[in-house]
């Protein structure tokens, strides 16, 4: 596949971009990602390792060189758990233990929110995929589904619906006990 930008070289990086909640794909060589990303694409980047966290790292280390959170007092806010400050979760592009997302939340949440136009992901899911809720109702049975649902037409006093629901657990069960 060619380059979206140039048409020339051969594309090895898709490239998606969210602003302002507008999604743009394209897929660019290295030459034309490096010119019209915020990704460093040099050699010096290729050569290395890319992992979750330097991606992380890089991503958010581009936000706060390019806005105006010049702030060092925020930046260097410490983990009440291991003593992290947010410099170095810069530099490593991975939490010290599990309070690190609750010490640098407030920064994270503004950041993320203004790089992907929200605070929440909202990617895609795998082929296939379930929750365990999805999971645990598939396996309930019937008669399980139709008391569950009976209880929260209760509780929500949707009487009707309720009456209908308890009719056919009523017939449920007959059916049950004739097969039997």
């Amino acid at each position: 596949m060619l380059c979206d930008k140039c048409k020339k070289n051969e594309a090895k990086i898709y490239y998606t971009e969210i602003i302002n909640g507008e999604k743009t794909e394209q897929h660019l060589c290295e030459e034309c990602a490096t010119e019209y990303t915020s990704f460093p694409m040099g050699t010096a980047f290729m050569d290395q390792e890319i992992t979750l966290g330097s991606l992380l790292s890089t991503i958010l280390g581009n936000y706060y060189n390019s806005s105006n959170v010049t702030d060092r007092a925020e930046k260097e806010i410490r983990c009440e758990g291991c003593g992290m400050t947010y410099s170095e979760f810069m530099r490593e592009g991975r939490f010290g233990c599990a309070k690190c997302y609750d010490s640098f939340q407030n920064i994270l949440d503004g950041s993320l929110k203004n790089i992907q136009g929200s605070e929440n992901h909202t990617g895609k899911k795998p082929k296939g995929f379930e929750t365990k809720t999805q999971k645990l109702v598939k396996e309930l049975s019937e008669l399980d589904k139709l008391s569950i649902r009976l209880q929260d037409a209760v509780e929500k006093e949707e009487f009707e619906e309720a009456a209908k629901l308890r009719d056919k657990i009523r017939q449920l069960k007959k059916e049950e006990i004739g097969n039997a």
